[in-house]
């Protein structure tokens, strides 16, 4: 009996034994992690971190894949691809395609992208798929337009003067394919393919001569700002036939209809800035509950804050509703608009969604329960604007859902009294001399945008010369 015991407590031993050897429940070596400037390779793909200062950690996870986090950074690029010899062209290379998979949250200026360099000549390029709080590469006036992988993207070439190279510090011209707008994401996640041959035969049928091959990889890139990716897949292929696009997974609404409900209590979701304005999440006014995203900055009308909306949901054709809620504190009222932009037959579009006057401090809703989408229209971007204006403003409780939905206001009947300094013309917290040349500015005429209660003095409901008097003899006063 205790034979029969022993021999059986020996097999269960064993048998775990193998459990274990067979499947082990982790990956016994460790990834690697680097916090410094390096260049290697990993499964075949070459890998780099760079970064000329700051703090940055990019974790190697296999194949084509990493991790990366940055912050107090001025420039860094984190990349996973193929280096070469420059003995060859991207002709002679074949054809190539990266498929990718991207959580991408950016916090201010920054760009997904493929990324390289070329010799004879010595080029720099980017192929933009999505990017942070700006959108790059800052140059005014497009040479043409490449339409692939189900977007639209505007090429660009700038130049570099004596700045880092793969050649040491030197003058080179830098070639941009950028999206018109953002790609449909999941939360912060972007999914897609990039037939990058298809991008160099575009800038050279503009005349941007592309040379030798150097590298061509999948880039992460972030500049005076901090952030953080997770490149889940990066399948680089070279030579054969391209990556055929991946098909779009039809999206379906929450139990509300509501295909998105931005409420800016996390984080800003998929809103980001749309020309010279700065987006940010907000805790000085909410519609409900503590936050909102405040834009700020802005220099025209048509600055604000957009959503590229998901294709996948909204599609072409079919009507939706679309609703979001926008305060200003700056000036009586203002005229504010809910506008999507899109791209048909070659041209970019602009259409009125909803339209709503909003007096200083009160929530207002710029909504539309059966707006129709027009057949044919791709990158789909919705977007807050104002008429005429360069007011700040906030909005909150952003929705998109399904036709017909009726999508109730927040917080229109509620006056919002934010906290206000005296003298405290733009708004920063502080009253100094900055904003006593502001208030001299608006009262010379200038259109500048100041906060109309802090700057009204003797609260007689004007701001004027008597409020000028008394506010420069209170800075007067609190520098004696």
């Amino acid at each position: 009996m205790k034979t029969k015991l022993t021999s059986r407590i020996i097999c269960y031993m064993l048998a775990i034994m193998l459990c274990f050897t067979s499947f082990p429940l982790f990956n016994a070596e460790a990834a690697t992690v680097i916090t410094e400037n390096k260049t290697g390779t990993e499964d075949g793909y070459a890998y780099e971190l760079w970064k000329d200062n700051g703090n940055t950690s990019m974790t190697l996870t296999g194949d084509g894949t990493f991790s990366c986090e940055w912050n107090n950074i001025n420039n860094c690029l984190f990349r996973k691809g193929k280096k070469y010899d420059c003995t060859q062209t991207y002709q002679e290379l074949g054809n190539i395609s990266i498929k990718y998979g991207v959580d991408y949250q950016p916090n201010g200026n920054s760009y997904m992208c493929v990324y390289g360099w070329t010799r004879n000549p010595l080029v720099e390029y980017y192929i933009v798929e999505t990017w942070g709080s700006w959108r790059p590469p800052g140059a005014t006036e497009s040479l043409g337009q490449v339409n692939v992988n189900g977007g639209t993207y505007d090429i660009y070439k700038t130049v570099r003067e004596n700045q880092p190279s793969i050649d040491g510090n030197t003058t080179f011209d830098q070639y941009w394919s950028v999206r018109t707008s953002k790609p449909a994401s999941n939360g912060t996640k972007i999914e897609g393919v990039i037939s990058v041959s298809e991008h160099f035969k575009a800038w050279e049928k503009v005349g941007l001569k592309m040379g030798k091959m150097y590298e061509v990889a999948l880039n992460i890139e972030g500049y005076q700002s901090s952030g953080k990716a997770t490149v889940y897949t990066n399948e680089l292929s070279v030579g054969g036939e391209l990556i055929p696009d991946i098909p779009v997974k039809p999206v379906e609404p929450d139990d509300n209809g509501y295909y998105f409900n931005d409420t800016f209590e996390s984080s800003v979701g998929n809103w980001t800035s749309r020309g010279d304005t700065t987006t940010a999440q907000s805790s000085s006014a909410a519609a409900s509950g503590s936050n909102c995203l405040s834009v700020t900055g802005r220099t025209d009308a048509w600055n604000g804050t957009g959503n590229s909306i998901n294709s996948a949901a909204f599609q072409a054709g079919n009507s939706y509703s679309f609703s979001t809620m926008v305060m200003q504190n700056s000036v009586p009222s203002d005229d504010f608009k809910l506008s999507l932009q899109y791209d048909l037959n070659g041209e970019t579009h602009y259409d009125s969604v909803a339209e709503a006057t909003g007096v200083n401090g009160e929530w207002v809703q710029l909504t539309n329960t059966n707006f129709t989408i027009p057949e044919g229209a791709a990158n789909l971007l919705l977007y807050v604007e104002t008429k005429d204006s360069t007011t700040s403003f906030f909005i909150d409780d952003a929705i998109g859902a399904v036709a017909g939905t009726e999508i109730p206001a927040t917080g229109s009947s509620s006056i919002i009294t934010p906290s206000v300094i005296t003298g405290d013309a733009d708004n920063n917290g502080t009253f100094d001399i900055k904003d006593i040349v502001l208030i001299q500015q608006y009262l010379a005429g200038k259109k500048v945008d100041i906060d109309l209660k802090a700057s009204d003095a003797d609260e007689n409901g004007k701001v004027n010369i008597f409020d000028l008097c008394i506010l420069k003899n209170m800075i007067r006063n609190n520098n004696q």
